[in-house]
């Protein structure tokens, strides 16, 4: 059964305006939605009981109580931390926990590499290239992905802020951003008010706006000039960093693969950290 934000994605740009409301509710409130009938459903989001079964259907569900089942699946992805290490408790073998989510990072890095064009992640990488300055965010648990990224950038690239190291709030941190400057933010649900507040500024600035997010249609997207999707992990998003990482892994890849210059400073970095002292004579 597809999760419920790659049927929204995939089907979002033929949307009538009544699925479109129904797209917004759902995505944002979730946890209720899947336990409403249609007819709840179809009164709190201002649409017809009609609207909610076609919607439905046009997201590839066999009807309402197929769309129903998925948005309580849906459910375990967006666990608490607390709620997630309850679930592993319940496993008597720990090594079963171990393989399960190996095998798990395993199905998502495959996912993203299936979810993202090779055309625009070398956009990006352009973006990033002619960028005046780069200003990187990382909302909640994303901020270690953030972290990850803008200690390659900061090689490659001669003005790189990571906002989240700024120790000022994100909108201050950004607020002289400007066209000719690149905006990178990476979140997923629930994305935060200030987070999509960032996105929409830089958009208002004329900068580039690009995210990493759950979907092309994702409340950060849709600001954004150039989006990417990374999978989460089906431990819910506190869980694994893995397909997310390689994912970052592969911009610096490709943003350094045709750059001789990144080589250059790649290969000095990791002779600087081998460096050893000469010999006392």
């Amino acid at each position: 059964m597809k999760r419920i934000n790659e049927a929204i994605s995939e089907k979002y740009p033929s949307f009538t305006k009544g699925q479109r409301l129904l797209a917004a509710f759902v995505s944002e409130h979730c946890d209720k939605a899947a336990f409403m009938s249609s007819f709840e459903l179809a009164s709190v989001s201002g649409v017809s009981q009609s609207t909610v079964m076609r919607f439905a259907l046009a997201l590839g569900y066999g009807g309402y109580t197929e769309f129903q089942q998925a948005m309580q699946t849906e459910l375990k992805y967006r666990l608490s931390t607390l709620s997630r290490f309850e679930l592993m408790s319940d496993n008597p073998d720990d090594r079963d926990v171990f393989e399960g989510i190996a095998a798990t990072d395993a199905l998502n890095i495959k996912k993203n590499v299936d979810l993202n064009p090779v055309d625009a992640i070398k956009n990006l990488c352009m973006r990033l290239a002619f960028s005046s300055k780069v200003y990187v965010y990382g909302q909640g648990y994303a901020s270690a992905a953030a972290q990850y990224l803008c200690c390659y950038l900061s090689m490659l690239l001669p003005n790189v802020c990571n906002v989240n190291m700024t120790g000022i709030d994100p909108m201050t941190a950004i607020s002289d951003i400007d066209s000719g400057d690149m905006l990178l933010v990476i979140s997923f649900p629930v994305h935060s008010e200030n987070t999509k507040k960032m996105a929409a500024y830089a958009r208002y600035r004329e900068a580039c706006v690009a995210t990493i997010s759950e979907g092309a249609h994702s409340e950060t997207a849709e600001y954004a000039d150039i989006s990417l999707i990374s999978e989460y992990g089906d431990y819910g998003i506190n869980g694994t960093l893995a397909p997310l990482i390689s994912l970052c892994g592969s911009i610096i890849c490709l943003l350094a693969k045709n750059d001789e210059k990144a080589q250059k400073k790649l290969r000095l970095s990791e002779e600087a950290v081998g460096f050893a002292f000469p010999e006392k004579i």
